[in-house]
């Protein structure tokens, strides 16, 4: 079992999460879209989710260095797409990414999907099978192996949703406590 499989998993199943979300709540998606200056429609932001679900359960199910390109190839699109619409819309423009209107597009985005592309990418170079072959070859019947990939893949999402708006709040409360001397 490669060293990369928990990571590329993890990354894998935060992708498959996101496209899951566009598939179910596409507007979100598409207003990003459009306020990056590119075609974005409620259709554009379905495929988008699909496409996600797709190269997210190829990276699961075979593994390898083509899924693993895929999965690097979407975590450097994104952090790309965050960049231009943070330029083109503002530091509050909203990322569309997990099916909510109210994700701001922050620098922790893009940092995120640099660390997972150079992740997905490493994969490429050290490829993993998939899951069914890595859990096999894992103690305990790959259970904590799945547990701590899933634990993983949480500590994204939170990592993806929840502190942007922490730090957002924390310069909020900075700045505040500056104004009132």
């Amino acid at each position: 079992m490669s060293a990369l499989a928990g990571p590329l998993f993890a990354a894998a199943l935060l992708l498959a999460v996101a496209g899951g979300l566009k598939v179910a709540r596409p507007r979100s998606a598409a207003l990003a879209m459009r306020s990056a200056g590119l075609p974005g429609s409620v259709l554009i932001g379905r495929l988008l989710g699909v496409a996600e679900i797709a190269i997210a359960v190829a990276a699961l199910a075979f593994g390898g260095r083509v899924a693993a390109a895929l999965v690097a190839a979407c975590y450097l699109g994104f952090a790309g797409f965050v960049v231009r619409l943070r330029r083109r819309a503002g530091a509050q423009a909203d990322c569309g990414c997990f099916g909510a209107e109210t994700s701001p597009a922050s620098p922790v985005h893009v940092v995120l999907n640099l660390v997972l592309a150079a992740v997905s990418l490493a994969a490429v170079v050290w490829p993993t099978e998939g899951i069914v072959d890595v859990l096999a070859d894992s103690p305990a019947a790959g259970i904590p192996f799945l547990g701590f990939t899933l634990l993983l893949t949480w500590l994204l999402l939170v990592a993806f949703t929840v502190v942007p708006d922490l730090l957002d709040a924390q310069h909020d409360v900075g700045t505040a406590g500056r104004g009132a001397s």
